[in-house]
């Protein structure tokens, strides 16, 4: 592969992946990796084996070296077994005229499966060992977004999979408590929302506003339940319609999310489904969506320019204000909420991604608040059950 260089180039100018690729120590270039590697033993699981990657196209070729030598660099140990047996597969399948994506970049997880499924059906006829399953799976799983955050030339959060061991873009504070743990916007379906949610969190993560075990242990489990009960309504662009109607949709969104049966999505989870949820967890969804509604307000041009002219256009301060109203009271041992007539928000106004002081002019006071969104149906709330 070091000797054919000049055939990786695409038509269209040069893929990102080849900056990688000149910095890639020489031995670790393939088509055979394992000679002149030290250490190769302590930094692979199967010492006495090397990786071949011969009758690959040389993309993925070298996408699969630049993986297995990153791996090594992260401190696990290279998948020699499950990178041969991805090539065996892809050799396969190029002689039976399979397709494939012609970059690992490309080739999701459930794509990579079903090759997989292919090829012990083709090959030996049954199903895959749970084994070589996992053995696969390691490779698309950090390597893979290692390689993908180190080739996008945008910002970190456009992508839909976050994860600060595979991308040292992304901000942490000292002594960060969760920085071995990632978080998926892919779990939004909306993209509309997905892209918008993306952008903001990436943006008050970079400006100190949030942390980030905020953003991946809270905030984006809470626009996943968003996301979930937008998936009721026929049309789910019609959270951004009349603001006046704002304050009624946030009082339906509470009353969802506050059924367990709305929020337990795992059998392990299930054994907690005669507990009511206590009224802090509807708090921190409803206030997140709010705070959502008043970034993008408080941002029109940068939103226009990231998120496109529709459908976030159409929402105002007023939208804000209909879901903060829904953010209730709670006492450290109340199980009922009273909902406030008046914005609540522990965070600072969000700041402007371009120039990165406070969006305060489009900020919403409590009166203004007031002036502009219906009055809630009734100042009591049933009990959180």
């Amino acid at each position: 592969m070091a000797g054919e260089q000049h055939h990786l180039r695409t038509a269209g100018g040069e893929d990102p992946f080849w900056r990688l690729w000149r910095e890639l120590p020489e031995p670790w270039r393939g088509p055979a990796i394992r000679d002149g590697i030290e250490d190769w033993e302590k930094i692979t699981e199967n010492g006495d084996r090397s990786i071949d990657l011969t009758g690959l196209p040389d993309l993925i070729a070298a996408e699969l070296a630049w993986m297995a030598h990153w791996q090594a660099l992260d401190g696990t140990r290279s998948s020699v077994l499950g990178t041969n047996q991805f090539a065996n597969i892809l050799r396969r399948a190029i002689r039976d005229n399979h397709p494939f994506p012609a970059s690992i970049r490309a080739m999701d997880w459930e794509t990579a499966a079903a090759l997989q499924r292919w090829f012990y059906a083709t090959r030996w006829g049954r199903l895959i060992p749970r084994g070589s399953v996992a053995r696969l799976r390691v490779i698309f799983r950090f390597s893979r977004l290692a390689l993908l955050a180190r080739c996008t030339d945008g910002p970190w959060w456009s992508l839909d999979e976050w994860h600060p061991r595979c991308d040292p873009r992304i901000p942490l504070a000292e002594h960060e408590p969760q920085a071995h743990y990632g978080c998926s916007p892919s779990r939004i379906t909306q993209p509309w929302l997905r892209e918008a949610v993306k952008w903001c969190l990436g943006t008050q993560l970079e400006a100190g506003t949030l942390r980030w075990s905020t953003v991946s242990q809270e905030r984006m489990r809470c626009f996943a339940r968003f996301d979930r009960w937008l998936e009721t309504f026929t049309d789910p662009l019609d959270v951004l319609g009349d603001p006046a109607h704002a304050v009624q949709l946030a009082a339906a969104f509470r009353r969802w999310d506050a059924d367990p049966a709305n929020r337990l999505r795992r059998r392990s989870e299930q054994r907690f489904a005669g507990q009511p949820v206590h009224p802090r967890l509807v708090n921190d969804d409803l206030r997140a969506v709010a705070e959502l509604f008043a970034f993008v307000a408080a941002n029109p041009i940068e939103a226009r320019q990231v998120l496109g002219a529709n459908p976030w256009s159409r929402v105002t301060d007023a939208h804000a204000a209909g879901w903060f109203r829904q953010v209730s009271r709670t006492s450290a041992n109340s199980t009922t909420s009273t909902t406030s007539t008046t914005t609540h928000s522990r965070r600072s106004p969000p700041l402007c991604p371009c120039s990165g002081s406070p969006a305060t002019s489009r900020w919403p006071s409590p009166a203004a608040t007031d002036s502009r969104s219906p009055p809630a149906a009734s100042t009591t709330r049933r009990p959180c059950a």
